[in-house]
């Protein structure tokens, strides 16, 4: 339904009401429209009707400033509405008001043809013919009103039309149609990253199966502006919606519950009367008048079971398609409740942080330049936590000297934790029982990440260390000593500090410690330990560590080992790496309790010792360990580990274990091992392992075929091994595969299976990258194409083959085929069925092209990758722009019009952008970008970033010198948005989507008139010169 047009005034007048009511009352005042009145107001909406039985000829003042002062005037026009006067005199105000200050008008023909209207026929023409006698000098007037209005998209409402249905239609598009500004929320003075944020959320929450949605996360993180920003977006698709806000503490005041059930009843039903005495009342009577009603409902802030019983408790409570949206602190209590999904709330990244901290302190997007770095500073100590991020922005927007800013963040940074944030996460913490991890991570003070590490983020942290400090004042009576004075005060004193178990000294630069060989002597209850950025200044050997100790964390570690007389019986984290560690000393004898070792980078690390008593050990990274020369054999034995990283690139290794039986091993990366004749073998044990990759190794020509023990092995990755020229046949046993690499190695064959005996045995498979190897013959693709069928990407670049194999248009799942840098590689005769991205850069021999590429371009709504819009292209090399594109030019841009005639069809337009460029030396540059304007305004853009010819880069390798041709595919599903320079125009981006053009079009023909294709080089770099550009445009019904 199309609006009639208007003057953009409109948005600048205060309107008095959202929807002016013009009808023949004794046509319709006692059915349809009191029925559509009354159906306006129950949404909320502020109708003007005028309620006079009797009416003279003149419309008096009171009226006109009701039809002036209205953003919307419905006309029900009755077939004896043209025989009144006073109704004739409305339409004309109410057209000149749609003229003038473009106020919206929707008419209604009820039980009248709407070209009976405008030609003044029939019965209506009958009835309006009985005024020209005493009104002549209207008449014309009237005519001309009528005509206008008959024009106007509306409804007509016939004899048998379900006139209830027909007024639930209306109303929603007056709902549409009304300036939802005066009736959203405020969300916030400056929402960054909140649209994304909804945008994620809008699928979960709009979907069939969903009726509770729950919002999650520590305080603070913007749970209550995301559930506004949801109602905001979503309300009119409701009969009645509301938003209880602040439920956790209106709730703790006499009757607040039953107040929020008052709020909710007159909220939907638009009734101030409704009277509620007590909770259950107000339960039975929610159920009642509800149940039948599709309704938005936000709870916001709710922390207890009784809340949420007592306003939405159950999924029955309200109409089909009713959602009802929860936020809170606490998961567990959403869980309970029986909420259909939940959604975590995590923090702003690290660009949106900065946007929004730059607009609180600055009142801009972007720090000035000599705030940068410390207002990153600011950023990473609130990591993403919007409230933090606001409070400390808005606090520093009065300080105007550096120095000063500095100053004050020191001080944030050291152990100043502002009140709002502090009051606003301290009521989880309030929250919280003795002990239990499981209600941390209810109250959101706690998540389990990646590989199920414990994270906290740091401001949490600090308000338990501010928390703590007002407990106790003295050091060595404390637990936990977290600042730096307290805890030399104790390591260097005389008193012992049984009380102390936590030890985390962590440092902004790098500090010496003079710290006593014994120092931890006096701290013999100690359970965590954790150094950063710190040394030792003279000592070399450290005497003693209290065997009560669970976790040691100290990066750069300046001692050669650890105590002779330590014992690790309760060690379960030893992280050290970076340090000077050169042998574990005897405690490595009993360690039962350990469960990672990290010494990565620990450059005098030679030797690692038999390891058989660490039975739980589940991590072990030595990861840049330059002179570890033996791996004891009982590395190769231990039953429950999990990741296994090591390196070694000075001597290689003397001693390795000779077969890996690692059962319970998911990860193994090896990097730099060089043994003589090695190659690793693998046990039929090693059933879990899903990731393997072995880099800048020497290794024998081929892996071991025990690989294909490895039947849960995912990704297998190869790079760097300069002996390896083939791999075993066993590699088509790894049947859950589903990404092989094997990268700038010697690999100069690929097993081959004349019958496969194992059909399908890579099914999962779907990224096979062989790239910067001796490949000269591609005989094996008929392998690969018959055991992995759902193979998507294939990356065979810088290789010595002169042609795809025919059988490359078999692999039916391909989307993505890299042949870059295949300089030998003269013919490709036919782009894959279904490949979205093909790029043969670098290919300097090429002289066959595909003969499909008109199959390329085009694009069936059943392919995944045109719903989602997922951009296709396709680059060659010394390839011209096809003849037969529509539209050409020698320059780097062209404009074009589309014909008048495809304006009046729903055609799907589809563009096919192509560039022809030359690149004349073998120096980098930057970029190369294609634009789209349409009517002069920027659309849509897309660059490709190149790097010099050692580095591959995006879809044109290492850019060597020679002629490219870019072809890009903009099918009927890419989203269009106008780009503006204004930093404040970014959240009212006007979005085109192409495939919906065809009724825009009929509205505003200068939609889409005047196209222009551009392609830009990055200015400063003379080495690329565009030497011609098209665009091709098919258009079909």
């Amino acid at each position: 339904m199309n609006q009639a047009g208007g003057s953009s005034s409109s948005s600048c007048f205060r309107w008095s009401f959202d929807v002016f009511l013009s009808f023949r009352g004794e046509d319709t005042r006692s059915n349809f429209t009191s029925h559509l009145n009354m159906t306006l107001r129950q949404r909320g909406i502020n109708v003007f009707i005028d309620k006079k039985l009797s009416r003279g000829e003149e419309i008096c003042a009171s009226l006109l400033e009701a039809i002036e002062g209205s953003k919307i005037s419905i006309v029900v026009i009755s077939e004896s509405y043209a025989s009144s006067s006073w109704c004739l005199n409305e339409l004309v105000k109410i057209i000149m008001c749609n003229k003038l200050r473009g106020q919206v008008v929707l008419p209604i023909f009820y039980k009248v043809d709407p070209s009976e209207v405008g030609k003044q026929s029939g019965r209506f023409g009958e009835e309006f013919a009985k005024l020209e006698v005493r009104f002549f000098n209207k008449m014309q007037a009237w005519k001309e009103a009528l005509i206008t209005v008959s024009h106007m998209s509306g409804w007509p409402v016939l004899q048998r039309d379900d006139e209830a249905n027909l007024i639930q239609n209306i109303v929603q598009e007056v709902w549409k149609k009304l300036d939802r500004a005066t009736m959203q929320l405020d969300v916030a003075k400056y929402p960054v990253g909140i649209d994304i944020q909804v945008s994620n959320l809008l699928p979960h929450v709009m979907s069939n199966g969903i009726t509770m949605f729950g919002l999650y996360g520590v305080g603070g993180m913007g749970k209550t502006t995301i559930a506004k920003a949801l109602y905001n977006k979503i309300a009119d698709e409701f009969e009645g919606c509301c938003f209880l806000s602040n439920i956790r503490e209106a709730s703790n005041q006499y009757g607040g519950l039953v107040q929020f059930q008052k709020e909710l009843l007159c909220e939907i039903l638009m009734d101030d009367s409704i009277k509620v005495s007590n909770l259950p009342r107000g339960i039975t009577i929610i159920r009642n008048r509800l149940y039948s009603k599709k309704i938005l409902l936000i709870l916001d802030d709710v922390d207890t079971r009784e809340q949420l019983q007592a306003l939405a408790g159950g999924h029955d409570w309200f109409g089909h398609g009713s959602k009802v949206i929860a936020t809170t602190r606490n998961k567990q209590l959403l869980v309970t409740h029986g909420f259909d999904k939940m959604q975590n709330v995590g923090g702003l990244d690290y660009d949106e942080a900065l946007e929004l901290f730059s607009w609180h302190c600055f009142r801009n997007s972007h720090p000035l330049n000599v705030y940068l770095e410390l207002s990153k500073r600011a950023v990473d100590y609130c990591k993403g936590l919007p409230l933090a991020l606001e409070v400390l922005g808005s606090f520093l927007h009065s300080i105007g000297d550096p120095s000063n800013f500095k100053r004050i963040l020191d001080e944030y940074e050291k152990h100043y934790l502002d009140k709002d944030i502090q009051d606003s996460l301290r009521i989880s913490y309030d929250g919280l029982e003795d002990e239990g991890i499981t209600k941390l991570m209810n109250l959101s003070l706690l998540t389990i990440g990646r590989f199920n590490r414990v994270e906290m983020h740091n401001i949490i942290q600090q308000m338990g260390r501010t928390i703590h400090l007002s407990e106790t004042s003295k050091s060595h009576k404390r637990k936990r000593l977290l600042i730096k004075d307290d805890a030399m005060d104790v390591l260097n004193g005389n008193k012992e500090a049984r009380a102390v178990k936590v030890i985390k000294l962590n440092f902004p630069k790098p500090t010496k410690l003079d710290i006593d060989s014994r120092a931890f002597d006096k701290v013999k209850n100690l359970v965590v330990l954790e150094v950063g950025n710190a040394t030792s200044s003279e000592s070399s050997t450290l005497e003693y560590l209290p065997s009560s100790l669970r976790w040691m964390n100290w990066p750069q570690f300046p001692f050669s080992s650890l105590p002779t007389t330590y014992t690790m019986e309760n060690l379960i984290e030893l992280k050290l790496p970076y340090s000077s560690i050169k042998h574990f000393g005897q405690g490595y004898m009993s360690c039962e309790r350990l469960k990672e070792i990290n010494l990565s980078d620990s450059n005098l690390l030679v030797e690692i010792p038999d390891l058989s008593t660490a039975i739980n050990l589940k991590y072990l990274n030595l990861v840049g360990c330059e002179n570890l020369v033996k791996v004891h054999e009982s590395i190769g034995s231990l039953s429950k580990l999990v990741a296994l990283h090591f390196s070694s690139s000075v001597k290689g290794f003397e001693q390795f274990p000779s077969c890996l039986k690692l059962k319970s091993l998911k990860f193994l990366s090896m990097k730099n091992c060089r043994i003589d004749e090695w190659c690793p073998q693998f046990s039929e044990e090693m059933k879990s392992i899903e990731y393997l990759s072995i880099g800048y190794s020497t290794v024998t020509y081929q892996l071991s075929p025990t690989i294909g023990y490895l039947t849960s092995l995912k990704h297998l990755s190869l790079y760097y091994c300069k002996e390896l020229t083939t791999l075993p046949s066993t590699i088509y046993r790894l049947t859950n595969l589903t990404s092989l690499t094997v990268l700038d190695s010697n690999l100069s064959t690929f097993p081959f299976l004349n019958h496969p005996s194992l059909p399908s045995s890579l099914f999962y498979l779907t990224k096979l990258r062989i790239v910067g190897c001796k490949i000269t013959n591609l005989d094996f693709l008929e392998t690969i194409v018959y055991v992995a069928p759902s193979l998507k990407e294939l990356d065979l670049s810088e290789n010595n083959f002169c042609r795809l194999p025919s059988c490359i248009i078999n692999f039916k799942s391909l989307k993505y085929l890299y042949t870059m840098d295949c300089e030998l590689l003269e013919e490709i005769s036919k782009v894959p069925e279904g490949v979205i991205c093909m790029s043969a850069a670098g290919s300097i021999s090429l002289a066959r092209f595909p003969n499909n590429l008109a199959d390329f371009m085009s694009c069936d709504d059943s392919v995944e990758y045109c719903k989602g819009g997922e951009l296709k292209q396709l680059v060659l090399m010394n390839c011209h722009i096809p003849d037969w594109y529509r539209y050409k030019s020698m320059s780097d841009s062209l404009t074009f019009f589309l014909p008048a005639d495809y304006l009046s069809w729903k055609w799907k337009p589809l563009f096919a952008p192509c560039v022809k460029f030359e690149v004349t030396n073998d120096d980098w540059f930057q970029k190369l970008e294609c634009k789209v304007f349409i009517n002069d305004i920027q659309v849509w853009s897309s660059e490709e970033v190149y790097a010099n010819q050692k580095e591959r880069s995006g879809m044109f390798g290492k850019v060597s010198p020679g002629e490219y041709m870019w072809l890009i595919v903009l099918d009927p599903h890419t989203r269009f948005q106008s780009y503006s320079d204004d930093i404040m125009d970014r959240r009212s981006l006007k979005i085109i989507d192409l495939n919906q053009l065809s009724s825009e079009i009929n509205s505003s023909q200068s939609i889409l008139g005047k196209i222009t294709v551009s392609f830009e080089v990055t200015p400063w770099y003379k080495d690329v010169v565009i030497k011609m550009c098209g665009v091709h445009v098919i258009m079909g019904e």
